[in-house]
């Protein structure tokens, strides 16, 4: 990342770093949203990263009844994606009774994990995968459970719950007892040192929306840790025919942003090419900041990581971003301008990084 001052009094500024973004205070590691997806399925640099996908068994096991065959179309189509967003790797599957993945101690009605480093992508509810039931029940040391949208039954039947919003989402019928809608949960959790993706349905065809959601990903505004997606039937003939995101859930608050250099956010800004700038002058360069999280956030610029130390005093770099609340899911388009006074002397060489933070 070097820049070198070339005749004229014209810097070549080729390569400028963009730092990562993290909310003030935030421990410096990367944490995942579904707006990340298929990362961290999918390396940043393109392989399949240590990803096991969890299909239930067919017939009844542990605390679970037989999957429903949407299940595994459901889990084939999610591999089919992401294949296409790799680059190199395999995406390996398993059933949740296999015993390396998950064992059920009929003795204590207790789930145990086996596998602990894989991340997984866990297809059908907690009804029929028994890795989905164990993360349905899991709960932290104050006795909450810790998935933002967790599965329960009551007299009437089955229905998700946000914890969040405190909201209940059920099939629903007409008169005729024939499903207009279905529900289905796309959620994201860190367990320890690996991610873990549920993706299921109330019914079949939840999961196959839920499943659609996740394979189309690139199609929908996914933010935050949870959505809960809803297909139902648009011109009353009975059949299920439109997809549409019910709610976006989370039980904690994410705060995460991400640079493009398009405004449809397609292409993440990892350097920057300034071109030349002449001593005295300015150069703008217009960047994209999308709110990435589940929570507004407020941006600020900073510089850092100078080399020499002394280049700050020759140059600086402002935006013309105003102060404004990002709100979730939305994209400020902000100008970087970086100015070389004139005055600039003893320097060839020079380098440093651009921070951009999200605060909340």
């Amino acid at each position: 990342m070097k820049r070198k001052i070339i005749p004229f009094l014209l810097f070549s500024l080729l390569a400028l770093i963009i730092a990562q973004f993290f909310p003030a205070g935030a421990n410096p590691a990367q944490e995942y949203t579904l707006a990340s997806f298929p990362r961290p399925f999918v390396s940043e640099t393109g392989s399949i990263s240590n990803t096991l996908i969890v299909i239930p068994v067919s017939d009844p096991h542990g605390p679970c009844g037989p999957a429903h065959t949407m299940d595994t179309m459901g889990g084939i189509s999610i591999a089919y994606t992401l294949g296409f967003n790799a680059t190199s790797g395999i995406v390996e599957t398993a059933m949740d009774a296999y015993s390396y993945v998950s064992i059920y101690d009929p003795a204590t009605a207790r789930v145990t994990m086996k596998d602990t480093t894989s991340n997984l992508i866990v297809l059908g509810g907690p009804g029929v995968n028994q890795v989905a039931y164990y993360y349905n029940e899991l709960r932290n040391a104050s006795g909450t459970r810790v998935l933002p949208v967790i599965y329960l039954r009551d007299a009437v039947g089955g229905y998700l719950y946000a914890q969040s919003s405190r909201k209940e989402y059920r099939i629903q019928k007409n008169a005729n007892g024939q499903t207009i809608a279905d529900y289905g949960v796309i959620q994201l959790y860190k367990d320890e040192n690996r991610y873990v993706m549920s993706v299921y349905g109330l019914g079949g065809r939840g999961t196959f929306a839920a499943a659609n959601v996740v394979a189309e990903f690139n199609q929908w505004n996914l933010t935050g840790t949870a959505v809960i997606v809803k297909y139902y039937d648009s011109n009353e003939d009975a059949n299920l025919d439109t997809i549409t995101i019910a709610e976006r859930a989370s039980s904690k608050t994410v705060k995460s942003i991400e640079v493009y250099s398009n405004s449809d956010c397609t292409e993440k800004v990892a350097s920057i090419d300034w071109g030349a700038i002449e001593a005295g002058s300015s150069k703008d360069v217009v960047v994209y900041v999308k709110n990435v999280g589940n929570a507004p956030v407020t941006l600020s610029l900073g510089a850092q990581n100078w080399s020499p130390s002394n280049a700050t005093k020759y140059m600086k770099l402002t935006w013309n971003y105003g102060g404004q609340p990002v709100n979730v899911g939305a994209v400020v388009q902000v100008q970087l301008t970086l100015t070389v006074y004139a005055n600039i002397t003893g320097i060839t060489n020079f380098s440093f990084d651009v921070l951009i933070t999200g605060v909340g």
